[in-house]
């Protein structure tokens, strides 16, 4: 447990400190004698680490080891690192004390926060924080997510403001949660102007509205420029869906500054200036995703269509709360086009993704649609299973002695394939095939060999294809004369993240997805298929439907399977139901065609 743990945070020279007092109990809770520190690359600096071990006697052990560093995240620009290091001689009875400071570049925005739930059950817990000062100085509000109570920082003589907790619990780690950001207990801050006048809800959103279709309007005002685009890039007898596709294309043209993980050097070197107005985006060929979109929209206004600018919250990152009056949260953005056929969503500015998809964090999120008129919250459409489809084809040959070998060519599509392109976009060609080949090794058994020979499609929207060569050795058990051999060598991971008999979290996937299985398995010379599962387990209606069918074809065995998982959120009071059908896809999984010598059969 945490024994002691105190948090200080400068909001006014921009760092933050922290101090760990930990006592390990266990063999097993010696893992936490391996201290990770998120950071995010470029923009702050961890320091001033000091750490040490006490032993049960009594005697100090001062960590003089080596402080690592290794990326974690790297998405849309951002790199997020992790010092890593570990204490000394950690043992069952022992307690770890551990200090470090992360000073923030203030030219950046960066969260202020507490995170205040942490992994291990926490005893005690002083956190505190420097608020700017002055009589002009923004005045500094706080709110309490996650908490069973609300936390309220007090006042203290030195100005700072400061809480002390007691017995926090540990946030649980289980799979398939929601990210640990918008689970963990925590305590955020925000400043407003001391002249602000206290608006209501709807008062704040009005204003907002006003604030953000204001900067829009200025920064495509420039009528002159978008019509001679639109004239170059569509026809007047084009459909408006062709006008939308080809207006889509030309905005996804526009080089994308948000992906290009560009350093302060390179910024520089090639002389990257603002871009004011959407004059400028032309004229440069450049811009980052909010003002690709905002392109997009000058394009398609000025080609007749109704088009808004939504701004929302990611649901990989916050919920947007709007009684919190944080017009922050909202920092992720697209474009809704109103047809006659109703509402289209769009984001161009998500590279990697083609005309009619968006990333699975804008699907079913809420925001505001800025419309002049004071705004309008909105929820962007659900996901759909068939936007992110796998499907993954075999021909095998099984060996007497029960190895299997052979080719899988795996088929990624919609969201699937875009969140690989996106995720690849600066890795090299063997960065490419070792992360890919790593993504179809988790569908297979540990013992397995998986080979790369080729991936197409890198450039392209449509499916991203990897093809190449499977080993399993002993992959079907011998007994007796007969041979058993599992249906698939495909699982799925999930039907095994769920074999706790309780749970604490919501159950929580990205985003909904289809998987499809065809796997031909030609049989040892001298045997054929005895029996194979007459009515194997099935899941044909609800969220979660699961089906495997195999067939015998003379010397070969086929086996179709599909998985559809159609909702994403599932509240834990359906943990159980969720439980007992990835219980019934285990079983289906792992049952076995049952194959004899071809003599045997003749007798029988």
């Amino acid at each position: 447990m945490i024994l002691y743990r105190r948090e200080h945070t400068d909001s006014v020279n921009a760092y933050a400190t922290e101090y760990f007092r930990i006592k390990i109990f266990t063999r097993a809770g010696k893992k936490w004698g391996n201290v990770e520190i998120p950071f995010v690359k470029g923009r702050d600096h961890v320091g001033n680490i000091r750490a040490r071990t006490i032993r049960t006697d009594g005697t100090i052990v001062p960590f003089t080891g080596k402080v690592y560093e290794k990326e974690i995240v790297k998405a849309g620009g951002i790199k997020v690192f992790e010092k890593t290091f570990s204490m000394p001689d950690v043992q069952p009875g022992c307690i770890i004390e551990y200090k470090y400071k992360v000073q923030r570049d203030s030219d950046y925005y960066w969260d202020l926060s507490w995170s205040i739930q942490q992994g291990l059950f926490t005893r005690d817990a002083d956190f505190s924080i420097t608020p700017p000062v002055g009589a002009d100085a923004p005045r500094l509000y706080s709110r309490t997510f996650g908490m069973p109570d609300v936390v309220h920082p007090k006042e203290q003589k030195n100005g700072n403001y400061a809480v002390q907790l007691h017995d926090i619990p540990a946030l649980v780690d289980e799979p398939y949660m929601m990210p640990k950001g918008m689970l963990r207990g925590r305590v955020e801050f925000l400043f407003k102007s001391p002249y602000d006048k206290p608006l209501t809800t709807a008062e704040y959103w009005k204003q907002q509205d006003k604030t953000f279709d204001s900067t829009l309007r200025n920064f495509i005002n420039k009528k002159k420029d978008l019509q001679a685009v639109v004239a170059q890039t569509v026809s007047p007898s084009d459909s408006p869906e062709t006008k939308l596709r080809k207006l889509y294309t030309r905005a996804q043209a526009i080089r994308n500054l948000t992906y290009e993980d560009l350093t302060s050097q390179e910024w520089k070197r090639e002389k990257i200036k603002k871009n004011n107005n959407v004059a400028d985006v032309l004229k440069h060929n450049y811009g980052n995703v909010r003002e690709i979109n905002e392109f997009f929209i000058g394009l398609l206004r000025n080609a007749g269509f109704q088009a808004n600018q939504v701004l929302i919250a990611p649901r990989n990152e916050h919920f947007f709360m709007p009684n919190l009056q944080d017009s922050s949260e909202l920092d992720d953005d697209l474009v809704r086009v109103k047809l006659a056929s109703g509402d289209l969503f769009l984001d161009p500015a998500a590279k990697y993704y083609p005309f009619g998809l968006l990333p699975w964090f804008e699907t079913e999120a809420d925001g505001l649609l800025v419309n002049k008129a004071g705004g309008k919250f909105i929820r962007t459409p659900a996901p759909k299973s068939s936007d992110a489809e796998v499907e993954r084809r075999a021909s095998l040959q099984l060996a007497p002695d029960g190895s299997l070998s052979g080719t899988v060519e795996v088929d990624l599509t919609g969201i699937r394939a875009a969140e690989a392109r996106q995720e690849e976009h600066s890795a090299d060609a063997a960065g490419r095939i070792n992360d890919m080949r790593k993504e179809v090794k988790n569908w297979l058994p540990g013992s397995a060999k998986f080979q790369i020979t080729k991936i197409s499609g890198w450039n392209g929207s449509g499916p991203l294809v990897i093809s190449g060569t499977l080993t399993i050795p002993e992959y079907a058990t011998r007994a007796a004369n007969r041979l058993l051999v599992p249906l698939t060598p495909f699982s799925s991971p999930v039907s095994t993240a769920f074999e706790a008999p309780t749970r604490v979290n919501a159950v929580y996937f990205p985003f909904p997805y289809q998987q499809h299985d065809d796997i031909f398995v030609k049989l040892p010379p001298g045997f054929t298929v005895e029996s194979l599962p007459q009515q194997p387990p099935a899941v044909t209606q609800g969220a979660i439907q699961y089906r495997i069918q195999p067939a015998a074809h003379g010397d070969t065995f086929e086996v179709k399977r599909s998985l559809d998982i159609e909702g994403f959120y599932y509240d834990v009071s359906l943990y159980p139901a969720l439980r007992n059908v990835f219980g019934v896809v285990r079983t289906g999984d792992d049952e076995d065609a049952v194959l004899e010598p071809a003599a045997s059969a003749g007798k029988n």
